[in-house]
């Protein structure tokens, strides 16, 4: 399948075919590895959105218009991809920079260490596997393929459990912070 133009693939892609896929992947993978690599500065992340945007092409397989370019439809996937995580970086920064940095500065600010307390106390009520699996990706840093590959399970299940604790944490938060509530949901 290999000498199939990108229309042909799309077409058999559509069907079913996994031939296709595969000639798809190899024929695009390294050229959007680079891409993302490029704007994400990070071997991990970068090899991670590749799998899951490839991931979204077989999902969305039938809903992919041929008539249009693939590389195109692609690459406007992986840029999407590549400004999620970047915003995603820069607001994980920005809260570790609000939460910590009196904490760090000041070891007296009372207020600060209550925040940290609170939300560690309520990451604790969690069930112990998304707890587990929610605090190696934040305190670790581990992305969502190390952590399926280390509990070996799949990287479906490792989203699931952290999209549950955020959305646990989104709904309890509020209860404590009042003014630090829109912060945190924005957040989270």
């Amino acid at each position: 399948m290999t000498n199939l133009t990108d229309k042909e693939l799309c077409l058999a892609l559509k069907s079913g075919k996994i031939d296709a896929f595969d000639a798809l992947y190899y024929k695009y993978h390294k050229r959007l590895f680079a891409f993302l690599y490029k704007m994400c500065d990070n071997w991990h992340d970068a090899e991670d959105m590749v799998q899951k945007i490839f991931v979204k092409i077989w999902e969305r397989k039938e809903g992919i218009d041929v008539e249009k370019s693939f590389n195109s439809y692609l690459f406007t996937i992986a840029q999407n991809e590549a400004y999620d995580l970047l915003k995603k970086r820069a607001l994980l920064a920005y809260h570790n920079d609000y939460i910590f940095t009196d904490v760090e500065d000041n070891e007296d600010n009372l207020e600060s260490k209550k925040r940290i307390e609170t939300i560690y106390s309520l990451i604790n009520e969690m069930p112990e596997r998304r707890r587990h699996i929610f605090l190696l990706n934040r305190d670790d840093g581990l992305t969502y393929r190390q952590i399926a590959e280390k509990l070996n399970i799949s990287e479906n299940t490792v989203d699931t459990q952290i999209r549950n604790a955020l959305n646990y944490l989104r709904k309890e938060l509020p209860k404590y912070f009042k003014v630090f509530t829109m912060f945190l949901l924005n957040i989270f």
